[in-house]
């Protein structure tokens, strides 16, 4: 047998057995893999959205200032964080648990497919291994919109609240992850164990089990 096939199914019987206990790991060993539909906007730091992209005319508002699903990429500079791109869509927030900076959120609904919340009890399609996902940069308001990371470095120059830590369910090592059902009962990343889950990022280093 495979060594990662080995290491797959000790962590598959593991979780089965409520071994694993939540952790984290640092935002700069986090990678987001932007799978949402439509290619991002490559745009300068002259281009940023007014206030950045927590600014109040657009972000955390009720009636959209942007398309929702629109992407744009920005290069994050070295100040904070890692020097690298990063991609920021747009979304709409539905029935939500609590939403605050740093909260995974998936699509919720079968037909508004950027309709956004963090209930891993009412995300649309696995509670483990969703493909589209999200990190809230601010807490949100039931049905407002608002910019939220999904894809490349996590972009702390521009967004320093992003900083710090990531929910993880302590089977996270240097290479694949996915979305999955925290003990928490919240949304967090993990190591990708079955050929169901969809790759969400990559980590740069193994958790903080």
């Amino acid at each position: 047998m495979e060594p990662l096939t080995i290491i797959v199914l000790v962590v598959l019987a593991a979780a089965a057995l409520g071994i694993f206990v939540d952790k984290t790991m640092d935002s700069l060993e986090v990678i987001l893999i932007d799978n949402w539909p439509g290619t991002a906007k490559l745009i300068g730091q002259d281009e940023i959205p007014p206030g950045g992209f927590t600014g109040a005319l657009h972000h955390n508002v009720t009636s959209p200032k942007y398309n929702p699903g629109e992407k744009l990429c920005v290069w994050n500079p070295a100040t904070l964080g890692c020097e690298g791109m990063a991609t920021m869509i747009y979304l709409k927030v539905g029935t939500q648990v609590a939403i605050t900076c740093k909260s995974f959120v998936t699509t919720g609904s079968a037909t508004l497919l950027y309709t956004v919340q963090d209930s891993p009890d009412a995300i649309i399609g696995p509670k483990d291994g969703g493909a589209l996902v999200a990190v809230a940069i601010s807490p949100m308001t039931d049905g407002n919109y608002g910019w939220f990371w999904c894809g490349g470095v996590a972009p702390e120059s521009l967004l320093p609240d992003l900083g710090g830590t990531y929910a993880t369910d302590s089977t996270v090592v240097a290479g694949l992850m996915a979305l999955t059902d925290l003990t928490a009962d919240a949304m967090g990343l993990a190591l990708v164990a079955a050929d169901t889950d969809a790759i969400v990022g990559f980590a740069l280093a193994d958790d903080d089990a």
